[in-house]
């Protein structure tokens, strides 16, 4: 049946509220029969879970057998109302998506109905019908816009529609976006990372790092091409012709559908032996590929607040990162982190000078862990009741 008094609700709750949850981000049903989706995703929605009473999702079901990292919610007060959305990118995909469109309307309809507050996810197609359908219903919403807000070259029309309807929304639609906020109700809003328990293993696992001459480098994302690992292995082949001297290993860990390309571009390159792919890992594991590097490389160029850097952060490992997005902000103190040009030729000057300055590397690695726990889970939570209190109306 059909109903959210199927969920048990949070009796401990901070808001006696219905929450309703419209995202693109596929889901499967696990081997223990509940919903699992991307577990940073997830971290976040069981906070959501933890403010609300109820949460019910209107998410797609993934295609295919479960791959990447993925976690149940793991809250009785969690519900997954699951539709069917197909993402593929071909022309029977669209054609398929063309007559799937009507019921993941219908579902998005039904959600926004039953809720008190709706929180959609951007940019994607479900989030773009929620902004479009809570407008015209007249009903409270809050969005995460979970990537860079702003324009970029290959940007989709759906995704320029729907930042665009953001940013003329007005006080009822408040907007989390990554990096600073000219408009009001755009919020600057930072990610949640980890627990305070996690911070503090992470920085327990570091105590160990090894030191060099073997320098660790290591990259974490899903192997899509827009995350740009072809540029990192391209600037390591670089690094190696420029600087052969230098002893050093990179890990990269995800799956993805760029993985065998990768792979290819890795021989290429001439770094195939000093190359490690891990395939996508749980976060536990991740946590000591971290706690081992000394640098964090993240060579994409339209992220949103790219985690990596944070995660490096919390583990005492520099991050890397190209100089596009919001990184020049993040980044803006040169004492936590390194940008370059996204070049191969970028990529491998910033690395050869900062191995080359073991003392400034000394003096990063310090402060790098405090900077990660402002975005702790609990921090997060905290941050994120004030916003549903103060933009929301929620009481």
């Amino acid at each position: 049946m059909d109903t959210i008094a199927t969920v048990k609700p949070n009796e401990s709750a901070r808001f006696n509220k219905k929450l309703g949850v419209v995202t693109h981000v596929p889901h499967w049903t696990g081997p223990d029969g509940a919903a699992w989706a991307y577990e940073p995703y997830v971290r976040e929605m069981r906070v959501w879970a933890e403010l609300f009473s109820h949460v019910e999702i209107c998410a797609p079901v993934a295609e295919g057998p479960m791959r990447g990292n993925q976690a149940p919610y793991d809250r009785a007060n969690i519900i997954w109302r699951p539709v069917s959305y197909c993402w593929s990118v071909s022309r029977r995909s669209q054609l398929k998506r063309a007559f799937q469109m009507p019921g993941l309307v219908q579902s998005v309809n039904r959600i926004i109905r039953r809720s008190d507050l709706v929180h959609l996810r951007s940019p994607g197609h479900p989030g773009l019908i929620g902004n479009l359908l809570v407008r015209l219903m007249y009903r409270r919403s809050i969005t995460k816009w979970a990537g860079f807000f702003g324009p970029y070259e290959g940007e989709r029309l759906p995704s320029r529609i729907d930042r665009w309807l953001l940013i003329l929304s007005g006080a009822r639609h408040p907007v989390l976006i990554y990096g600073p906020s000219e408009r009001s109700h755009l919020l600057s809003f930072l990610p949640a990372l980890m627990s305070t328990e996690e911070l503090a293993q992470s920085r327990q696992l570091s105590s160990g790092r090894c030191p060099p001459p073997v320098w660790m480098f290591l990259s974490v994302g899903r192997l899509e091409p827009e995350k740009g690992f072809d540029l990192a292995i391209r600037g390591l082949g670089e690094l190696r012709r420029l600087r052969p001297e230098l002893d050093w290993k990179y890990t990269l860990i995800g799956d993805g559908p760029a993985a065998d390309g990768l792979r290819e571009q890795a021989m290429q390159s001439g770094i195939a032996d000093r190359m490690l792919f891990t395939g996508a890992l749980p976060f536990n594991e991740v946590q000591k590929h971290y706690a081992e590097a000394h640098v964090a490389i993240m060579p994409g160029i339209v992220e949103g607040w790219p985690k990596i850097i944070a995660e490096a952060w919390a583990h005492g490992a520099i991050p890397v990162a190209a100089s596009a997005g919001i990184v020049p902000w993040i980044l803006q103190d040169k004492d936590v982190g390194v940008q370059f040009q996204p070049t191969p030729a970028g990529l491998a000057k910033a690395l050869a000078e900062l191995l080359d300055d073991p003392e400034r590397i000394k003096i990063m690695s310090e402060k790098l862990m405090p900077r990660a726990e402002e975005l702790s889970l609990e921090s997060f939570k905290s941050r994120l009741e004030h916003v549903l209190i103060e933009h929301c109306g929620m009481v």
